[in-house]
Order: C-alpha cells, then structure tokens, then sequence
C-alpha cells in the first residue's frame, strides 16, 4: 500500500528556537500547540469551577474527534459558550481571573479587542498578528477563541433585523474592514467605518444594535448564532455535552458532535488536501518562550 503524503507540519514538528516572523515554522508547531493546551486547561478548569458550560468548535472538535488532539497544523484554538455563559465568565474573570498568566479580552467602550469575539491569550508567550504590531494596551501571547452565542427567532422578520443589526454589531465591534469578505462588504464596511469615526459615534451604535442582537436570549429559541450572525445550529448542540479526549485530557464537545461537525463542514473526516495543511495565522512576530511583557521591555531599550 503508498504511503499517505503529509506535509511539514505532520513530519517536521520540533527541533526549532520557538521564534520567528510570519507563519509559524513546521518545527515550532508542537511547541506552539503546548502554549495553546496550558491555555485551554486553564479555561476549562475555570469554567468547570464556575459551571460555565463551553464546547470544543470548530477546527478543536475536528482535532478532537478526529485526532483525539490537535489537527497537526492547526495555530489556534476555538471554543463556544451561550451569551450568558459568555457574560459570567467576563465577570468572574475581574474577581478570580489568573491575570499574572493569561489575559482574557473583548471590546467594550473604552478598550477595542479588534475581535467580535473573545480571547483568552497566554502571556508567558508572544504572538503578535499583523494588525496588532502597534498595540500596547494588551498582552499579545497564543490564544484561544471564545465564540460568544445568541439565539435567533424562527420569525423571518425578525431574524432580518437581528441580522442587519448582527451586522453592524460585528462591525463596530472589530473596527477594521474584514479581509476575507467579497467584494461588495469590503466596500460597504469601509463606507461605514468612513462615514462614522468618532469612537462615541461607534460605541453609541453599538450598543444600540447590540440590544437587537440579544434580545432572543432566554426566551426559548430553537437555534444560535455567533453574535447572532454566523455559523448558525441548534441550541443543543451547545447545551448538550459529552467529553472527549483532546490532547491526552478530556474536554467538553457537542453530545452529537458527528452532526455538529457535518453541519460545519461536511466531510470533516477527510483530510484536507496537502495545499491546505497550514497554519491558519501570519503573524508579525511570534516567541514561544518570551513573555510578551518581556519582549516589550526589549523592544523600548
């Protein structure tokens, strides 16, 4: 029988100085993927110690399913919780969080995450992406991605206006034209974001859709949305859990995970073709082994 055809990242995972700029290299990925595992286990603890329920998404539940571990290539992690989870563990994070290790980030009024979503990033590590090079109001170290998730109405006009509003919500809350949309939401995001710069401006209407986007929450729909807009399934495949092993530990993944991920992205269970078995990311500079505070302090001598 031939011999499956890996690529670099399935063959070459060690052997590097953990550092470098752009893509991360074929022989840092493990190392990376350690970083990203502390953060996870962290995450986990504190949601299980709060009752905060979350799921493995995305390219993580492939990893898990599929690898029981991370997909070879894969530079992120991504996680799922409800809207009210979402909110919990926001708050509980100003009391209980581990702030010395990790940081956890979202936009609010006063500070912009440059993400619709949350992130939890490690700070013992430094991963900076292209858009953050001149930030220096945050800790960038590896993250995860915590997707926030609203119900959404079965009534066709009401979901066209939470989505319009869903729209608008995303928008203001990254702040920056999304670079993998087509064409006609390229030019209509940098239309808005050029009509309306002021942050009040921004802030003012953000929260006004943001009322339109959670309304739905608690009153018994049937289905989700990231923010209300994407990726859309049923409610329960985030409610409703079972645990797998995930990098040599179990974590939390959808009870039908197998309908969950034929949702997402039909055949799950087949490989990719060799082209695309990459790391998503391409940062500016990443350092695996330097926290991010420290690496600051280098830069400014």
């Amino acid at each position: 029988m031939e011999e499956a055809v890996q690529s670099e990242y399935e063959i070459n995972r060690t052997g590097g100085d953990g550092k470098g700029r752009g893509r991360v290299k074929p022989q840092d990925i493990a190392l990376l993927q350690e970083r990203l595992f502390e953060t996870l286990v962290y995450f986990a603890d504190f949601c299980d110690r709060h009752d905060i329920t979350y799921i493995l998404a995305g390219g993580t539940c492939i990893g898990a399913v599929r690898e029981r571990d991370f997909i070879p290539w894969d530079d992120d992690l991504d996680v799922a919780v409800l809207r009210k989870d979402f909110n919990r563990l926001f708050d509980l994070w100003e009391k209980e969080g581990d702030k010395k290790n990790f940081s956890l980030y979202r936009t609010i009024d006063d500070f912009c995450a440059y993400t619709p979503i949350g992130v939890m990033r490690n700070n013992n590590t430094t991963f900076i992406r292209e858009f953050e090079e001149n930030c220096d109001d945050r800790i960038m170290g590896v993250k995860i991605d915590i997707e926030p998730l609203d119900e959404i109405p079965a009534n066709p006009v009401k979901r066209k206006i939470q989505l319009a509003s869903a729209y608008l919500y995303v928008l203001f809350l990254t702040q920056r034209r999304a670079r993998k949309e087509n064409k006609i939401r390229k030019i209509g995001t940098a239309i808005i974001l050029g009509l309306i710069r002021g942050k009040g401006a921004r802030n003012a209407i953000l929260h006004v859709v943001e009322k339109q986007v959670v309304k739905y929450n608690g009153t018994g729909c049937h289905e989700v949305a990231i923010n209300g807009l994407g990726f859309h399934g049923p409610i329960t495949e985030y409610s409703e859990t079972k645990k797998l092993l995930f990098h040599g530990r179990e974590f939390n993944v959808p009870a039908d995970y197998d309908a969950y991920l034929r949702r997402m992205y039909g055949a799950y269970d087949v490989q990719p073709d060799l082209k695309d078995r990459i790391p998503a990311d391409n940062p500016s500079y990443y350092d695996l082994n330097t926290p991010f505070q420290e690496y600051l302090k280098n830069q400014n001598r």
